[in-house]
């Protein structure tokens, strides 16, 4: 993430609620940056309250690239999003301006720092029917066969949805080899993208606090109507979308089957258990990470980074 060459981006990577998106506008006003979402879910219309995606005012201060852009219905992959990220860098930094990518998801960072395979050819006619059948399988029976079939792929995940679990099955059923398999030994689809890569991290008692915080700001804020208005669109639970944290307890609220307080703590303990595995896989998965504490002053974040962004691009003779 380092070294010799300089770095073609900056990221700002986290668990949930830990002032990610801040951190990135404050970059990007002091460097003359353009963000790049750095999030699964984000990246879909109609979620951005749900998914606590960066605000109107935020949007328009600073150029955004991979947010509120995918049909809720569509499904992402990490080559999905790299093929995307790497094309923004390059635009981005033909404007002479800073690519600072910003988020949580970090399989889609690994994906530029170490690319993924490239897809083995598939029979498309199989490939149809497969699709077809999986359509009408419960989404649990979905989630059972990816697991006897790519155990490790799926326990790996943060979130298991049925557009995932799809694609473990089919990889393992068409190519003879699971996902995780072909993540390990495939050709990759591209050259590794040089990135000076921060992590913000709080004590954890700070951290589930501002976790509350949020879930009640956003279940009070709006998330609701959004909701519905996914409902009455005709966007269905098994969406891709909709594996985000929240949206079947919002659904549930909707419905009358769960009362406000018991939905918010209910979100409270889902995202704090997902913060918990995505700073555990960010520890584990990413050993040179830089890690910044949150406590601290945006603007001494801030300055801080871009004192080793400087020195980083200086030192790599760009």
């Amino acid at each position: 993430m380092s070294g010799a060459t300089a770095p073609s981006a900056l990221a700002v990577v986290g668990a949930t609620a830990t002032g990610k998106t801040e951190l990135a506008l404050a970059l990007a006003l002091r460097l003359g940056g353009e963000i790049i979402g750095l999030d699964s879910r984000q990246a879909y219309r109609g979620l951005a309250v749900g998914t606590a995606a960066p605000e109107s005012g935020q949007l328009q201060s600073v150029p955004h690239h991979g947010i509120g852009f995918l049909d809720p219905r569509e499904s992402y992959s990490a080559g999905h999003f790299a093929r995307l990220a790497r094309r923004w860098i390059r635009q981005i930094r033909d404007r002479d301006r800073v690519p600072i990518l910003a988020g949580g998801t970090g399989f889609f960072l690994r994906a530029l720092l170490e690319p993924v395979f490239e897809e083995p050819p598939l029979a498309a006619e199989s490939r149809r029917r497969l699709r077809e059948w999986l359509e009408d399988q419960p989404a649990e029976l979905v989630g059972r066969w990816a697991g006897r079939l790519d155990p490790e792929r799926v326990a790996s995940l943060e979130v298991l949805d049925r557009q995932r679990a799809g694609r473990a099955i089919e990889l393992a059923l068409l190519s003879g080899r699971g996902l995780s398999w072909w993540y390990r030994h495939g050709e990759p689809e591209a050259r590794p993208v040089p990135m000076l890569v921060y992590g913000l991290g709080l004590p954890p008692e700070v951290h589930r606090q501002r976790i509350r915080r949020r879930v009640e700001r956003l279940v009070d804020g709006g998330w609701l109507e959004e909701v519905r208005g996914l409902r009455e669109a005709g966007v269905s639970l098994d969406a891709p979308a909709l594996g985000a944290v929240g949206y079947r307890e919002m659904e549930a609220l909707l419905a009358g089957e769960l009362e406000r307080d018991a939905a918010v703590a209910e979100i409270v303990r889902l995202t704090w258990g997902y913060a918990r595995r995505q700073r555990t896989w960010f520890r584990h998965q990413l050993p040179g990470l830089r890690w910044l504490d949150a406590t601290v002053a945006i603007d001494e974040l801030a300055g801080r980074v871009a004192e080793e962004w400087a020195a980083a691009d200086r030192d790599g003779g760009r």
